[in-house]
């Protein structure tokens, strides 16, 4: 019997730490599911626009969140700047090596009021006709980071 379980636990126990160990490599502090931040994604409210990527920056949303990544973007429609919210530094940088300013986006995300300033949180993002950048789900808006790397590769496989 003991033969039978072993197996099983052992992988398990496998599985388990695999996915703290993801997590655990990445700062993501602030940017959790379910955190005050996190919270601001109403996934009912989403919105799309198109625009031409300006530039890709490093932000700070809230006061104690770890550093992440924004690009700002010029919307088509009206001209306005505006910044997307990408996600954590060290999900996000990695990701977009080949994003670069001048190229037309497409955005998918939420409009946010943070620091009384109108900003995007991403869904996905879509640069020129091939390139395709997943942050959430679009069924309910879980953030990627949050994902076990079981499902991570699940969902970036299937784009």
């Amino acid at each position: 019997m003991f033969k039978r379980l072993f197996f099983p636990v052992v992988l398990c126990l496998t599985l388990l730490s695999a996915s703290l160990a993801f997590a655990g490599e990445m700062n993501i502090k602030g940017w959790e599911k379910g955190s005050e931040y996190d919270n601001l994604y109403d996934n009912t409210d989403r919105d799309v626009f198109k625009g031409t990527l300006v530039d890709i920056e490093n932000i700070t949303p809230m006061d104690g969140m770890a550093e992440g990544i924004a690009v700002l973007v010029k919307d088509k429609e009206d001209g306005e700047e505006v910044l997307v919210h990408l996600g954590p530094k060290d999900f996000v940088e990695p990701r977009i090596k080949d994003l670069r300013p001048g190229v037309r986006v497409k955005v998918y995300g939420v409009l946010i009021e943070l620091n009384g300033e109108y900003e995007y949180m991403a869904a996905k993002l879509k640069a020129g006709e091939e390139r395709k950048y997943k942050f959430r789900l679009t069924k309910d808006g879980t953030p990627f980071w949050s994902l076990s790397p079981e499902a991570l590769k699940k969902e970036e496989s299937g784009m």
